[in-house]
């Protein structure tokens, strides 16, 4: 099963998928499954907060969307979201996608010694980000951990990775 076919789906394939596993199938595999969930739980967390309807915002205002546009799943992902009639389908939708793009990002910048921690993964996020223009003010998980100046920074602490790992 492929990341889109898992967005299509209705039933517990997309809710299996992003709880943290990328298929072995999907352009995202190589991201740690520690990574992926506590990257959900914290996107899951700003939209407990601020609700689900600035996220395309975030995710078409940002570097992501450069992202987005040059990964066919990504892009066959968002397209679903964006023509679903049902909201919980649109939103687990994107908050895969977020998801993968807060996890990709978060490893090619080493933010929290995910990069150093996992260096092989490390590579395949810098590969995947190679020739898309970023620019450093927008990428796309700053939205989340620094959504204004006067945010709480504690937050960036979430994603830390766990002590247990080597």
């Amino acid at each position: 099963m492929s990341l889109t076919e898992g967005a299509e789906d209705n039933g517990g394939d997309l809710d299996r998928q992003t709880n943290a596993d990328f298929p072995a199938t999907s352009d995202f595999h190589f991201i740690p499954p520690e990574l992926a969930a506590k990257s959900r739980r914290l996107i899951e967390g700003y939209h407990g907060i601020h609700g689900y309807g600035c996220m395309p915002d975030l995710l078409w205002h940002s570097d992501a969307r450069n992202i987005i546009e040059g990964n066919r799943e990504l892009t066959q992902i968002f397209k679903r979201a964006s023509k679903s009639r049902g909201a919980k389908l649109a939103n687990e939708s994107l908050l895969l996608i977020a998801t993968a793009i807060f996890s990709v990002e978060t490893l090619a910048r080493d933010f929290a010694g995910w990069g150093k921690r996992f260096p092989a993964a490390k590579r395949e996020a810098e590969k995947m980000l190679d020739g898309i223009t970023l620019h450093p003010q927008l990428w796309f998980m700053d939205g989340y951990l620094y959504p204004s100046r006067n945010s709480n920074r504690e937050m960036a602490s979430e994603i830390a990775p766990s002590a247990a790992l080597t």
